[in-house]
């Protein structure tokens, strides 16, 4: 790809998420996301087609981001505990740091959303097939074991997902309205990992 496709590509992809972010996926216009990045109209279309494709493509590249860490970490012998405690440090870092609008999207937008979930399931099984098939393994060992409660991968996936969400979320919103400094977000987000990760362990015991 020349070097102008790729900077239209890198313009339309950011302006799309700033578009996905500001107003959600549904009121997103393909207008406005041509409009914010510089392009005709019919050149947005050219590349992605459709607001649902420009979508899946942005939100695979956010996965794809975390590929190399959720390698790693199925290479090691780790305890289940262990495994999901890795998942979510590397999903904070390379996913929901990037852009602290990003766990309320994904609350509202995804988690929320019938439709939404099952695509954002499909994403994933498209860009981490590997990894997804080794947490089912390890999930299903476990219950097995008698160690975690019965329950589906798919809400299994949710409840990875939802809790977080919804945790970042009220951080957010207390930061912008309290007008919270630096430092105490950053106490507050080092809070919630551990007493979110104590919460989901309860939540999965029989």
């Amino acid at each position: 790809m020349k070097n102008n496709e790729q900077n239209t590509e890198k313009s339309i992809l950011e302006a799309a998420e700033a578009e996905f972010l500001e107003k959600g996926y549904a009121n997103a216009k393909m207008l406005s996301i041509a409009r914010r990045a510089g392009v005709a109209h019919s050149m947005l279309h050219y590349y992605y087609r459709s607001k649902e494709n420009l979508f899946l493509i942005i939100f695979m590249k956010k996965v794809q981001v975390m590929l190399p860490a959720y390698e790693e970490l199925f290479n090691e012998d780790l305890s289940f505990e262990e495994v999901l405690r890795r998942l979510r440090d590397a999903r904070d870092r390379y996913f929901w740091s990037q852009n602290p609008k990003m766990p309320y999207f994904v609350l509202t937008e995804i988690l929320a959303n019938k439709k939404n979930r099952e695509m954002f399931l499909e994403v994933l099984q498209k860009a981490v097939p590997r990894q997804l098939a080794r947490m089912k393994e390890l999930l299903e060992a476990e219950i097995a074991k008698g160690a975690v409660r019965p329950i589906s991968f798919m809400d299994f996936m949710m409840l990875l997902v939802t809790i977080d969400a919804s945790s970042l979320s009220a951080i957010s919103i207390c930061r912008d309205v309290h007008e919270l400094d630096k430092g105490i977000v950053e106490r507050l987000q080092e809070t919630y990992r551990e007493h979110n990760m104590q919460l989901m362990m309860e939540a999965l015991r029989p």
